[in-house]
């Protein structure tokens, strides 16, 4: 027995971010009711909203059938312009080495896009500061990007140069650019003054991105160096109109020893010795104050701990799903606490759990059984995976008419609630990883 079936595309280009539909028709040449399993195979098969498995198509002898598959490209550098080849694997039920594998070509065009931000939100000082900008091409095609630098206010007392205003950047490449800000006004005292500074990014005619950034004009001398200045001063003019002063009417003499106390040569030092001593004192709580709010700042963004969310492995030999899977996410590790199995199916049905590579439980469906030792901890990317392996009873055939309706004897299905922490990694809500009281090895037979 053999198979016919053909695949077409529309004949136009089709820009990633759209969607379009392929057409799929299939004939029976046979003289029996046959029906067909459709699979996707290729490129299409991993996009987002598509799935591989298209189900199956009933046809009646002489006759065809078609099916519509629509297709959405994913707007994504990874999915070069040109020439994308897919297709579809045609297997008849009745006779499963009848299989056609028509194939489909479309034409991906080319989007540009681009992805910018400023490694530093906020920059300052009182002459200049500098920053870099990250880019990145999004699009999927080789692309010239233009520059763009200039504060938003056309009264800021700003001068800025960018070290690249044009540049060309492959598909998903990235790339920093330099770029400095200079005072033209500086500021002597006072407070400071905040100016928003804008990069734009374009290529064509009138696409363009924009980021934005801050640079903060601070002045020359502070309020509390000016402060300390005018308290060093006014000491400076009493120590010396102290030296200078009369003493009884007589001709002014500088005093280098006296009874009550020290000389005045010692009292300036002192004051000076004061003041200087007050101004540490003043930038050592300043420094305190920015490491303070620097570790606030740090803690507050931060990963935390947090709970594994209803999370639940389920498979169904009914639906074809025989096995399940979640993934420790990137920068946790996952605490597992416990786990809840139910299962359902005849006595010939069975289901694996692991995690990582340690097998937790391997039971029947029928008297399905929880693990009672969890591993340690499981790192991110490692896999918690739920198997489920339901035979067909022995005979096989069509369900007797007396069999009433519902489940038949293949259908197995089998749930897995997982409970447990996701902890970071690292950062201040880190913690050290340690197995729990009473855990057993784990044991190498057990690993599949």
């Amino acid at each position: 027995m053999t198979v016919r079936a053909e695949l077409t595309v529309p004949d136009e280009v089709i820009t990633p971010g759209d969607s379009l539909t392929a057409h799929l028709r299939v004939w029976n040449e046979s003289r029996i009711v046959d029906a067909y399993r459709l699979t996707l195979i290729g490129p299409p098969a991993d996009w987002p909203n598509t799935e591989a498995a298209l189900g199956q198509l009933p046809v009646y002898p002489g006759n065809h059938e078609k099916i519509n598959i629509p297709l959405t490209l994913p707007r994504h550098s990874d999915l070069p312009p040109g020439p994308l080849t897919f297709a579809v694997q045609v297997a008849s039920v009745e006779d499963p080495l009848a299989v056609a594998v028509p194939e489909a070509t479309l034409s991906v065009g080319e989007f540009h896009d681009l992805d910018m931000k400023p490694v530093r939100p906020r920059v300052g000082g009182a002459l200049w500061s500098t920053n870099l900008i990250l880019l990145e091409n999004t699009g999927n095609a080789t692309t010239t990007f233009r520059l763009h630098l200039a504060p938003e206010a056309p009264d800021a007392p700003l001068r800025t140069k960018l070290r690249r205003t044009r540049l060309a950047l492959d598909a998903g490449e990235e790339a920093r650019v330099g770029l400095s800000v200079r005072v033209t006004s500086p500021v002597p005292v006072g407070t400071a003054a905040d100016w928003k500074l804008g990069v734009r990014g374009g290529w064509g005619d009138e696409e363009e991105r924009t980021a934005e950034f801050v640079h903060r004009q601070r002045p020359i001398l502070p309020k509390r160096a000016m402060k300390a200045l005018i308290a060093l001063t006014a000491v400076a003019v009493a120590a010396v109109a102290l030296w200078l002063s009369p003493v009884g009417g007589k001709k002014p003499t500088v005093k280098t020893e006296s009874n009550k106390g020290p000389s005045q040569v010692e009292a300036v030092q002192q004051a000076e010795k004061k003041a200087a001593d007050e101004k540490k004192k003043q930038a050592d709580d300043q420094k305190k104050q920015e490491e303070q709010a620097k570790k606030e700042k740090d803690e507050a963004g931060a990963p935390k701990k947090k709970p594994l969310d209803a999370v639940s492995l389920s498979t169904d030999s009914k639906a074809k799903k025989l096995t399940d899977e979640y993934t420790v996410p990137k920068g946790y590790r996952l605490v597992l606490k416990a786990v809840q199995i139910t299962a359902t199916g005849p006595a010939t049905g069975s289901l694996v759990l692991r995690a990582g590579t340690q097998q937790l439980v391997t039971t029947p469906v029928t008297a399905p059984q929880s693990p009672s030792a969890m591993p340690p901890s499981l790192k991110a990317g490692e896999k918690i995976s739920l198997l489920l392996n339901c035979p067909a009873p022995a005979g096989g055939g069509a369900p007797s008419p007396s069999v009433p309706p519902g489940p038949q004897p293949t259908d197995c299905m089998a749930t897995a609630a997982l409970t447990g922490d996701l902890i970071p990694l690292t950062g201040p809500n880190a913690e050290k990883e340690t197995p729990p009281t009473g855990a057993p090895a784990p044991n190498p037979s057990s690993r599949s």
